[in-house]
């Protein structure tokens, strides 16, 4: 307890908590708002007059944005300040929130979404930093335990709150229910947090900030547009694709010559910081990109109206939560390669229970291997973030869970871009697979197999079979993306050993 604590530690405590309650406000609010948003797209579609293809620039403008202004956090933080720029990005995130929720037309949704994007990306990375500054280093783990609540369980909750908002209100509060978090975000920004020294000799990459800005908006706009374009079927992704690796070549020809590079080399020579982000690239590529078919899968397959959706889809949430506490609770009793393999593990398990699943699969099947999903997501983050970060100094903090945050998204939109084109490839061969054995010469298209509904003789029969077709077709393709995330997960538990259990150091 508090209380109990001598005046100097009751002090600190207290103050630890309020940059803790500071920081969770501003962290989950941001991370809602990525999610919130996917939800009540057709009904920004209707109200602003849009066509489906405008209105998906609502969420591609505000992600390109976004990856473009995060990856020079690092460098900002240093040269205003890391307090400056954290509340200065809560202001403007409030800001375009409001606009948003104000926007008469796409043209207008698309810039402050947009902004809101560009505000939006400092916040996740200074807050990882806070709080990593904020704990002593033996009790990291249970600081990324608290801060991964808010990571972890927001993109859940989205959904949740999104649906609940357009249906009983509309579409615009769900921007505009962002403004009091982050106002309160911002009171506690500016009375408990302390302001780190600028560093005001290392100067600015421009070049290295272009053309890894570059690569990053377009390697955005390919996740974003590659499956409706018929991926490299597609001039417009061909030329996408050369643009990134071209980008991308300049920018690693040019780190490696100057003698100002866009990122610190420091980070770069980190073993287990730079085997971390290959383990958050997975993390993002495995259980994150579920966020988006789960709640495909029980609407569009299942049939659940989608308020009901984002109910069903609340105890992976739960599961998340379970596994946050447990792997905060195990920190320092169990080797954390051991927790982050039993993650996988637990990622794997749930996925190969989706994989058999049907249509007429019951909800509490679902919330079983859901709550499992959910608890493989604390299993890992927590450990794996506490280890990427244990050899680094800190005052590279900031620009090290900068990057963190950008992989663990880009693995999450490439996750996101696999199993959409897997659903969307599966679906049309299974349709083609399934039509041509739906014929008067197979036995089970005659009574009493076939319902009279589906009676193949009538137009009526034939449409409504047809529908049915598409849905199992559907059904498959899902299933599909589930043995695929089971397969990478499983692959994914003997690579853990790569990382080391690392013993800090102390590093100026």
């Amino acid at each position: 307890m508090i209380a109990d604590l001598p005046p100097d530690e009751r002090s600190k405590a207290f103050k630890r908590n309020m940059v803790t309650a500071s920081v969770m406000m501003a962290t989950t609010v941001v991370i809602i708002d990525m999610t919130i948003a996917t939800i009540a797209l057709p009904h920004m579609q209707g109200g602003l007059s849009a066509s489906q293809d405008q209105v998906s620039w609502v969420m591609t403008t505000y992600f390109m944005m976004q990856a473009i202004t995060m990856s020079a956090t690092g460098w900002l933080a240093g040269r205003f300040g890391r307090k400056k720029l954290y509340i200065f990005s809560l202001i403007g995130f409030a800001i375009c929130s409001v606009l948003s929720g104000n926007a008469t037309s796409i043209e207008e949704i698309m810039i402050y979404r947009g902004l809101q994007g560009m505000f939006s990306a400092p916040v996740v990375p200074i807050s990882q930093a806070l709080m990593l500054d904020s704990y002593p280093r033996e009790r990291h783990a249970q600081a990324m335990s608290i801060w991964g609540m808010g990571v972890m369980f927001a993109p859940v909750m989205g959904p949740v709150i999104g649906g609940w908002l357009t249906d009983e209100y509309s579409w615009r509060w769900v921007f505009y229910v962002s403004m009091p978090f982050s106002l309160l975000g911002i009171l506690g920004a500016i009375f408990f947090i302390r302001e780190t020294p600028k560093n005001l000799e290392r100067r600015f990459d421009i070049f290295g900030f272009i053309a890894l800005a570059i690569a990053l908006a377009a390697t955005q706009f390919m996740l974003d547009r590659g499956e409706g374009e018929g991926w490299f079927g597609s001039d417009l992704i061909v030329a996408t694709a050369v643009i990134i690796g071209l980008a991308l070549y300049l920018f690693v020809a040019h780190s490696t010559t100057t003698k100002n590079p866009f990122i610190t080399p420091a980070i770069l020579t980190d073993r287990n910081y730079m085997l971390g982000l290959f383990f958050m690239f997975l993390l993002g590529i495995l259980v994150l990109s579920m966020n988006v078919i789960m709640p495909l899968f029980l609407q569009n397959a299942r049939g659940y109206p989608i308020l009901t959706a984002a109910l069903v889809m609340m105890p992976r949430g739960l599961g998340s939560l379970f596994g946050l506490i447990l792997a905060g609770k195990l920190s320092g009793r169990m080797d954390p390669r051991l927790q982050i393999a039993i993650g996988f593990a637990s990622t794997a398990y749930s996925a190969w229970l989706f994989s058999t699943f049907t249509t007429d699969v019951g909800i509490w099947m679902f919330v079983f291997a859901a709550f499992f999903n959910g608890i493989g997501i604390g299993l890992i983050f927590v450990p794996l973030t506490a280890v990427s970060f244990w050899t680094l100094a800190e005052h590279l903090r900031t620009e090290a869970s900068t990057f963190t945050s950008l992989f663990r998204n880009y693995g999450s939109g490439i996750g996101v871009s696999i199993v959409i084109s897997v659903l969307s490839r599966t679906q049309s061969t299974s349709h083609a697979y399934l039509s041509e054995r739906t014929n008067p010469y197979n036995e089970v298209m005659q009574p009493p197999y076939l319902p009279s509904q589906w009676d193949i003789f009538t137009v009526d029969g034939l449409r409504l079979l047809d529908a049915e077709i598409a849905r199992q077709a559907m059904a498959i393709g899902f299933l599909n993306d589930f043995k695929l995330i089971f397969i990478g997960a499983v692959i994914s538990v003997p690579l853990v050993v790569l990382l080391s259990r690392g013993r800090s150091k102390e590093a100026g």
